[in-house]
């Protein structure tokens, strides 16, 4: 187990870390501490020379290479939670935030001079941001004005024994979006272990199983495991297909609830696929006004994206998710073995989506896949769970701040609105919706350049990751039945709107583009792009 203690200065960090860490049986790591013997330097003078930019640039590194290592208990800087690709990562760490208050904390650090921000004259503003922030993340939230360190400890190591104990080869992503939040659990072999990474559950008296006619192995053994947890299930089944997110889907599985009288307080259990999790999601969200829902996704689409983050939607003649509701899971088990073995269907499509955010953020995901992409194509299980964990972190972090796509949720329809269109136009297959959107990726690519905010090296970028996940990055298609599609999309507003990069990890939503600019957006993506000697990996 990795635990995290974050908090304003002064919190008592690095002193309840250590009884933590001595009751874990686990090594104390402070994160400012390390740096500085890395460096030989203390952190003052980091600030003074090099500015805090650079400080944050080596904590990120420092605190990234730690979450992903071995069990530790870490005490970080109170400033790290500020630099988003560190929150990413802090998602998959039981984050303990130790709160204090400011006049707590000021009595406490007053005239430690190895302190550089105690010198701002906007301190109390800085702590004011980070609160926010701190809650956003943790798991568990501790007051400590005027308690002793042992007390606090106590406390912590009562709430962390709570927790699942998590296999082997297995990560725990933290998810906090308004809605509730849950733990998405990603791993090897994890459907043998549903019941002992389920929250607490008491009021549950039954469970009602939505399954993947094609994954009736797993639900088979799924249903073996909520029996051990005490939990009898029902179960019904639906293909695994667009064909079945729809109203009739709906009234048929609420039906089936209804004849065996489930009530509001039992469980709705989701395994299969993007479209069970969907028409599992949206029943869960509507029978009896709002159920629990556990998923259990059995493809790579599902587990690297669409199972996170509440989405749950049905589709309508005009076009896919039209209807839809937001409904947060209460667990997410991701058994990446499954995925790995389910190639045909939905592989691709989580590809897709792992491209997706990596060149949406400024995490290390891209740089990972740079070294790994042949082993996760290959469907490596260890390197496929390494890089759905990463683009899991990426997500997580973005739904918990803006689980109504108010904002920078916007951020991950990056290619899509280009891919329902294509979709549209050309009729969606079995498996074709990941090269809808890495064609999507691609023409979104060709928009930035076209407007000036990329250069062509950031576009032979997108074609290199694109490609190489063995995803098509050329097609042909004609702007005014693209249009077609788009007067019907979501996210019209007074046109169509487009999420388009500035620069790799630099995304930007509500891009509009005149007629001309998307016929040689199209055009490029039919083939005629020339390509650029300087660009590189």
């Amino acid at each position: 187990m990795v635990v995290v203690l974050v908090g304003f200065m002064g919190a008592g960090k690095t002193t309840v870390g250590h009884i933590i860490a001595e009751r874990l049986g686990h090594p104390f790591v402070d994160s400012d501490v390390l740096i500085e013997q890395r460096l030989g330097r203390n952190i003052r003078d980091i600030f003074l020379t090099e500015g805090e930019g650079y400080f944050r640039e080596l904590e990120h590194a420092t605190v990234a290479d730690l979450v992903r290592g071995e069990d530790a208990v870490i005490s970080l800087g109170g400033g790290a939670v500020e630099e988003p690709r560190t929150r990413a990562v802090l998602r998959n760490a039981r984050v303990v935030y130790l709160r204090v208050s400011y006049d707590e904390a000021m009595s406490r650090v007053q005239g430690d001079e190895y302190r550089p921000m105690l010198h701002r004259p906007d301190l109390n503003e800085v702590y004011k941001r980070r609160l926010p922030v701190y809650e956003d993340l943790s798991a568990l939230t501790i007051d400590t004005d005027g308690r002793r360190p042992d007390a606090i400890a106590r406390e912590a190591l009562a709430e962390l024994t709570r927790l699942p104990s998590l296999p082997p080869d297995s990560s725990s992503v933290f998810v906090s979006p308004v809605g509730g939040t849950y733990y998405a659990h990603i791993g090897l072999g994890l459907t043998d272990h549903v019941d002992t990474l389920l929250p607490e559950l008491s009021e549950v008296e039954r469970g009602m199983i939505i399954e993947a006619a094609e994954d009736q192995g797993v639900a088979d053994r799924v249903a073996v495991r909520f029996a051990a947890a005490g939990i009898p299930v029902h179960r019904v089944a639906l293909p695994d297909s667009e064909a079945s997110k729809t109203f009739r889907s709906a009234e048929y599985l609420s039906n089936a609830f209804a004849d065996h009288a489930i009530h509001r307080d039992d469980l709705v259990i989701a395994v299969g696929g993007e479209a069970i999790c969907d028409i599992a999601g949206f029943v869960a969200a509507t029978f009896n006004r709002g159920m629990r829902l556990c998923l259990v996704p059995t493809t790579l689409v599902a587990q690297a994206d669409s199972a996170v983050g509440g989405k749950n939607a049905i589709n309508l003649g005009h076009g896919r998710n039209l209807v839809g509701t937001i409904h947060q899971p209460v667990v997410v088990i991701s058994d990446i073995e499954i995925a790995c073995a389910n190639a045909g269907r939905g592989f691709k499509g989580g590809l897709a989506e792992i491209a997706k955010h990596a060149l949406i953020s400024r995490s290390d995901l891209l740089g990972h896949l740079r070294t790994g992409l042949g082993a996760v194509v290959s469907r490596d299980p260890g390197a496929v769970r390494s890089a759905v964990t990463r683009s899991i972190e990426i997500k997580a972090d973005i739904v918990s701040r803006d689980e109504r796509e108010q904002g920078d949720r916007l951020f991950l329809n990056y290619g899509h609105t280009f891919a329902h269109a294509i979709e549209l136009v050309r009729g969606v297959t079995a498996d074709d919706q990941g090269e809808a959107v890495g064609l999507g990726m691609m023409a979104a690519a060709y928009l930035a350049y076209r407007q000036g905010r990329i250069p062509a090296a950031v576009v032979e970028q997108h074609e290199q990751i694109i490609a190489g996940f063995g995803l098509p990055v050329r097609g042909e298609f004609k702007l005014h039945e693209m249009r077609q599609a788009w007067v019907r999309d979501k996210k019209y507003r007074h046109g169509t709107r487009f999420v388009v990069l500035n620069g790799l990890g630099r995304p930007e939503s509500g891009v509009t583009a005149d007629d001309a600019t998307l016929e040689g957006v199209l055009s490029d993506l039919a083939g005629r792009w020339e390509t650029s000697p300087e660009a590189a990996w």
